[in-house]
């Protein structure tokens, strides 16, 4: 894991670009001001004119900075674009995405603000240029680049709101302004957004932003009001997005920060307890991280650090900017709520998969009872393991290995007329793992019955099964140093129908002939809720129905007290495989958002090969070993013992044979 982790970094770092073909994501888009900012002002002027901090930043970039507010380092829009092959780079650079510029409003400022010297009188903030668009000017650019078609395959990133509470603040508006100020500037970004995604936009993220440093009762009512009202317009709206709690965390982090390996003060206020000073003489007390170096010693042209690991054993990097350790944490966190759902769409196609097997060996018994006698009573066990692994393609999202284990015991009789009833029970058992840490576990007990019949070279025969599942998670999410926990219980409902026929040819002591069926199937996983930790999640319940045709050919022989037997089809599923999984925040009242489940393969190869033995004359044992073969996204194979007992004396096999 911590292998991974400095891949994906050291990727953002370099700015890598390969992108794989079967990503889910080929884009990571971000819009917002300096939380999400990576680098506008290295290639921009903050003024027209000739002034302090278009110098200050260019003199930290000569040495060795990147523009970032977050000063050295990747910010977080960097480093979940790496998590995914992507970059996230400043737009104003070649290949760059991120139109994300520092010191944006929402949409417009407040009423009576004019230029930031109203707020702080510092010759480092002068005038922004009118060319330096707000959060809803950086989306009608894209826009516009991309001739009103947005990229469907992109993650599109937003973080702003923070600038329009500062201003507000300074200005000292009365809270009736202030409020009216922050439902406009909301319902403008929240209409901006639905635009965005009317022309195509997919998987949007909005996160909410933490609160600096000594922030007043009032910054904090302020901040909530607006970011509560622009998730509320979007949602009005339609607007399906992901909101991200980003002050939760933060607020976490400063609770205990010697667990995120931060050993100074997060609550702490002044130059001498951030990451970064500034400029000696400026006379700047924070939001200068744009204009920090990766350096420690004293400059008066630009900022530089406290000590060379001040970008990690610090939160902030000048107060209201996030130190690299910071911007990882939020990284972290945001790709959790991405990937989370894709994790738990695990739990129902689990259930799916192994149910394939379990139908194959009660099939393979049905076959046994029919050989053992012309009439009469059997009773029959089967054993069952299996390897069963769900991979996503898509590049960054998990995948999920584990091993069925299941035991059926059975009974049926079998008339002379050719047919057969009976019933069995099943109970069966996985304990998959998550390859971002932890897993779950799914029990099963499920009610089967089943009828065949034969009539000379022909045969049939149908499985019904009604299964109920429990499940326990223990959803482990990294965020930066630590590992959090996050731990659910649910249960569900697998129903099943399967059914096959055939036709036999005869050859000396060789049965052979062609196959066909059906396997229908529901995975029904009802909602929970995780408990433990800040990226705890609820999810709602969820639904994975299969509809699988099966047409192939099977040939079986006798040699002695030996039946063996192979069996080779071609499975194609039906149903839609685009069943999305719903998700919602426990730390914040906040919309339910959406993301698309794994997506398993639609056609695949299924192989059983094995072998019928006699032992006594009532006992008949049973072998067999089947895989699923070719299946995009599974591998799925494992082995069967079972045992047959035909009660009273057994007759002689008959004559026709299926495997």
């Amino acid at each position: 894991m911590k292998l991974k982790r400095a891949l994906l970094v050291g990727a953002a770092l370099l700015c890598l670009t390969r992108i794989a073909e079967a990503q889910q994501f080929n884009q990571l888009i971000g819009f917002g001001d300096s939380t999400t900012d990576t680098g506008w002002f290295a290639n921009a002027k903050l003024s027209s004119v000739p002034n302090l901090f278009d110098f200050a930043v260019a003199s930290a970039v000569a040495a060795g900075g990147n523009a970032h507010f977050t000063g050295p380092g990747p910010g977080n829009a960097q480093i979940l674009g790496g998590f995914f092959g992507l970059t996230a780079n400043a737009a104003n650079t070649p290949g760059g995405t991120n139109y994300a510029i520092g010191g944006a409003f929402d949409s417009a400022g407040p009423p009576g603000f004019t230029s930031y010297t109203n707020i702080v009188s510092l010759e480092y903030l002068l005038p922004p240029n009118p060319a330096l668009p707000t959060t809803t000017g950086q989306i009608n650019n894209y826009l516009a680049s991309v001739n009103g078609q947005a990229n469907p395959n992109a993650l599109y990133l937003i973080s702003s709101g923070g600038n329009d509470v500062f201003v507000a603040l300074g200005l000292g508006l009365s809270q009736a302004a202030a409020m009216a100020y922050f439902l406009s500037d909301a319902q403008a970004l929240a209409t901006s957004v639905a635009r965005l995604q009317a022309d195509g936009a997919r998987y949007i993220m909005v996160a909410d932003q933490y609160a600096p440093p000594g922030s007043s009762a009032t910054q904090l009512a302020y901040g909530h009001a607006l970011f509560g009202a622009t998730w509320s317009d979007l949602a009005a709206a339609g607007v399906n997005f992901i909101p991200a709690d980003t002050a939760s965390v933060i607020a976490a982090v400063e609770q205990n920060p010697a667990a995120f390996g931060i050993t100074h003060d997060p609550n702490a206020v002044g130059p001498s307890a951030y990451a970064c000073l500034p400029p000696a003489g400026s006379g700047l007390t924070s939001g200068y991280g744009v204009l920090c170096a990766p350096s420690t010693t004293p400059s008066a042209t630009h900022g530089y650090l406290q000590s060379a690991d001040a970008t990690q054993t610090y939160l902030f990097m000048d107060g209201i900017h996030l130190t690299e350790a910071g911007q990882l944490i939020v990284a972290d966190y945001y790709y959790s709520l991405v990937v989370a759902p894709s994790e738990i769409s695990y739990l129902a196609e689990t259930a799916i998969q192994s149910t394939f097997g379990i139908i194959t060996g009660i099939q393979q018994q049905i076959d046994l009872s029919q050989r053992t006698r012309p009439a009469g009573w059997n009773a029959w066990t089967n054993g069952q393991l299996s390897y069963l692994q769900i991979n996503n393609s898509a590049p960054g999202f998990p995948s999920d290995p584990g091993y069925p284990v299941s035991g059926t015991m059975g009974v049926d009789y079998h008339w002379q007329n050719g047919w057969l009833a009976g019933a069995a029970v099943t109970v069966g058992y996985v304990n998959p793992s998550f390859s971002l840490g932890g897993g779950y576990t799914q029990n099963e007990g499920a009610l089967e019955l089943y009828t065949a019949y034969r009539q000379g070279p022909v045969w049939t025969n149908l499985v019904g099964s009604l299964g109920y599942l429990s499940y326990t998670t223990n959803r482990q999410v990294p965020i930066g140093i630590t590992v959090q926990s996050n731990n659910g219980s649910t249960s569900g409902s697998d129903l099943a129908l399967a059914g096959e026929f055939g036709y036999d040819f005869h050859t000396a002591f060789l049965t052979h002939g062609p196959v066909a069926g059906f396997i229908l199937q529901q995975a029904r996983v009802d909602g929970f809720t995780e408990s433990g930790s800040f990226t705890s999640l609820s999810f709602g319940s969820q639904t994975r129905n299969s509809e699988v045709s099966v047409l192939g050919y099977q040939a079986s022989f006798d040699w002695g007290v030996w039946h063996p037997f192979a069996q080779v089809v071609w499975d194609h599923e039906f149903d839609p495989l685009d069943r999305v999984v719903t998700a919602s925040l426990t730390t914040i009242a906040a919309p339910s958002y959406s993301m698309p489940a794994v997506v398993v393969g639609r056609d695949w190869a299924t192989t059983i090969v094995g072998t019928q033995f006699k032992i006594t004359e009532s006992w008949t044992g049973l072998a067999s070993f089947s895989a699923q073969v070719g299946e995009q996204n599974v591998t799925n194979f494992g082995g069967l013992l079972g045992a047959n007992y035909a009660f009273g004396q057994a007759a002689p096999a008959p004559v026709v044979y299926k495997n």
